[in-house]
């Protein structure tokens, strides 16, 4: 059992992710069903700039939630170029 010093207290990150380029339609259909996608913590918005990532990922750090998100959607041929994330209020999401 790890002692409470080496666990972190997890809290829910939630940033958008844009893309360098209009994901295809093919990467949209891959992301309606890629397994790795299934818990909902990475959405997918049409909006007047093109498309972006809504997501919420359950962490203990900010880089480590970004990381995650970012390489499933790589692994999806979806670069990103741009993190958007409001401005911390140093509040826990509960």
């Amino acid at each position: 059992m790890s002692s409470p010093a080496d666990t972190a207290a997890v809290r829910e990150w939630a940033f958008l992710l844009h893309p360098g380029v209009e994901p295809t339609a093919e990467q949209s259909d891959q992301f309606d069903h890629a397994d790795a996608l299934a818990g909902g913590e990475i959405g997918w918005e049409d909006g007047q700039h093109g498309v972006r990532f809504p997501c919420v990922v359950a962490s203990p750090h900010l880089e480590d939630a970004v990381a995650w998100a970012v390489q499933r959607l790589a692994a999806l041929g979806i670069p990103i170029v741009r993190i958007e994330m409001k401005p911390f209020d140093g509040c826990l999401i509960q």
